[in-house]
């Protein structure tokens, strides 16, 4: 049998903050945004999202991508506590969700 060596993106999930939260709209409140194959736009504004087993072929992969400094490399959560990197991360997170 030969392997499976594809797979198609049918859905994405990204971190896209609301960087208007209430209640003075001057708060950054993590939310998600979502888009799928097939579907026009995308759907902003999500708390959480479900992925039930059953609407997935046995084989679909779920990955999770952090952004990582454009700076020095790292992650987020570890560029944060590195006092060497100044990159200005809620500079970033307002300038790329407004």
């Amino acid at each position: 049998m030969k392997p499976v060596k594809t797979f198609h993106k049918v859905m994405q999930f990204e971190a896209a903050p609301d960087i208007y939260g209430e209640p003075k709209c001057d708060r950054i409140e993590p939310k998600w945004a979502a888009t799928s194959d097939g579907e026009m736009g995308v759907v902003c504004g999500l708390n959480s999202f479900d992925l039930e087993a059953k609407n997935f072929p046995p084989g679909t992969k779920v990955v999770v991508s952090v952004p990582c400094c454009p700076e020095c490399g790292q992650e987020v959560e570890l560029c944060r506590s590195d006092d060497s990197c100044d990159f200005d991360w809620d500079f970033w997170v307002i300038d790329t969700y407004q």
